[in-house]
């Protein structure tokens, strides 16, 4: 039991308040119920201690939320971008290309299914926006077989090619896939040749 005393009195020096008068009655009372008092001592010094707060902040309450980063609205605006040897085509909002497929006839998309994994649709939820160089009369929207709605450009759906990743790029340019061929278009709304100038 002296050691467990010697314990207290020990932390009874740490405890902010407390005096000596109270290390010197612990021990001349030498009582049974000295580990209680080690347990009393224990619950005063973490009460005096202050509240660990996150982030160091110390005040104790979490820290306020982050403000989360502002919703666009979603609007697709169709753009132009120069491509080397093609000229200006359109794109999507992104950069990238999008492309004609010359089997679609009067605004009526014609790849789906299996056709539509290497070349997406370029869809939207509202009207679409036309940007520098675009002719906004020309915009237009279709609905696809699976509810969505698919941009038209001058009739002629609009789609994207797997085949692209970067803005410029016009790796699906006269590529012969699902019995058609596949164009970049410009912004007069017309294919355009593989050297350049629309046909």
């Amino acid at each position: 039991m002296d050691a467990a005393l010697i314990t207290c009195t020990d932390q009874a020096d740490e405890v902010p308040g407390m005096t000596r008068h109270h290390t010197t009655v612990l021990n001349s009372r030498r009582f049974r119920g000295g580990w209680l008092a080690c347990g009393a001592l224990s619950l005063a010094a973490l009460a005096c201690s202050p509240a660990e707060s996150p982030d160091g902040v110390g005040s104790g309450l979490p820290p306020p939320p982050t403000t989360a980063a502002p919703v666009t609205g979603g609007v697709v605006v169709v753009q132009t971008h120069e491509v080397p040897h093609l000229g200006a085509v359109l794109t999507g909002p992104s950069g990238r290309t999008v492309y004609l497929f010359d089997k679609d006839r009067d605004s009526q998309p014609t790849c789906v299914g299996g056709c539509a994994s290497p070349w997406p649709p370029l869809t939207t939820t509202g009207p679409p926006a036309a940007g520098p160089g675009v002719n906004p009369a020309l915009l237009g929207t279709t609905r696809r077989p699976d509810g969505r709605t698919q941009i038209v450009y001058n009739g002629h759906p609009l789609y994207y090619y797997e085949g692209d990743d970067l803005p410029g790029e016009a790796n699906g340019q006269t590529v012969i896939s699902n019995n058609g061929t596949w164009y970049v278009v410009s912004p007069a709304g017309d294919r355009i040749a593989p050297g350049g100038g629309d046909y």
